[in-house]
């Protein structure tokens, strides 16, 4: 399947590059997870390709997978970066929507830091499960591989906290819609710093945090499209006017949203 054909991905151009395949998640998770990728090079032929990633507040869990072994790690960021992506043997990986790292593994990274670690260094909860999963995934086929770590996912949300549906919606009311926490707290009947405190407390950031990351995701998506003016694209943001939006922009993406739209049509990199 085309990378552009995906839904809520902006392609990186290294796609071109690569023979990577995208799988829709099976309803059971799709609360939870974005997207699932996967590249099968032949062991052997391995390539580094250079890319620029953009946080969002979710993060990547991937799992390499070869006939006599599995390991997987966690690349969690929430500054831009650009670093080197190994391609070699045969990787899954899982992008989790923002929120979901402590509603399914409890787990609360530091948010001041770029890092890729050990997915079982940090697992508390569910670790005795990964450690099965992680066993039975040697060897097996890519499709059975694929399922069974998606039929992981399920049974985990399947036995997530129910309650905190009410501030999901909420969360996802902010960062799909790009609706403030403001009108999220006059739409609900609570105060805004319930809001803030919920938030925090249940998927790791704030809401403004999470706000941000998502204005800046629609901008980077309609940048990428190439056909509104700069002006237009701030307001659909929720910035005050363009001024606003470039100086926004630059300080999160460290270069200008015309720089970006220039780049991204050019398809240099991502």
């Amino acid at each position: 399947m085309n990378a552009s054909t995906i839904k809520n991905i902006i392609p990186a151009a290294s796609f071109k590059q690569i023979d990577i395949a995208f799988v829709t998640p099976i309803n059971a998770i799709s609360r939870f997870v974005q997207c699932i990728w996967i590249v099968d090079r032949p062991k052997g032929s391995p390539s580094i390709l250079n890319e620029k990633f953009y946080p969002d507040a979710g993060a990547s869990l991937t799992f390499y997978i070869d006939q006599t072994s599995c390991e997987a790690k966690l690349f969690y960021h929430t500054e831009v970066c650009a670093m080197p992506w190994k391609l070699s043997g045969r990787q899954i990986s899982i992008r989790f929507k923002p929120g979901a790292l402590k509603r399914l593994f409890g787990l609360i990274l530091d948010d001041s830091k770029n890092l890729q670690i050990e997915f079982a260094e940090v697992l508390a909860k569910e670790l005795e499960s990964y450690l099965s999963l992680q066993e039975y995934l040697v060897g097996e086929t890519i499709d059975n591989q694929c399922s069974a770590i998606q039929n992981w996912l399920a049974h985990i949300i399947e036995n997530s906290d129910t309650r905190l549906q009410k501030w999901e919606r909420m969360l996802y009311q902010s960062i799909d819609l790009l609706v403030p926490s403001q009108s999220l707290a006059n739409q609900y009947g609570v105060s805004r710093r319930t809001i803030e405190r919920q938030f925090s407390a249940n998927f790791g950031f704030s809401p403004n945090k999470l706000y941000q990351f998502a204005q800046i995701r629609r901008a980077r998506t309609m940048l990428g499209i190439g056909t509104s003016q700069l002006s237009e694209i701030a307001l659909a943001c929720g910035y005050f006017d363009q001024a606003h939006f470039t100086h926004a922009f630059r300080t999160f993406a460290l270069e200008t949203p015309h720089q970006y739209r220039t780049r991204k049509l050019s398809q240099i990199y991502n």
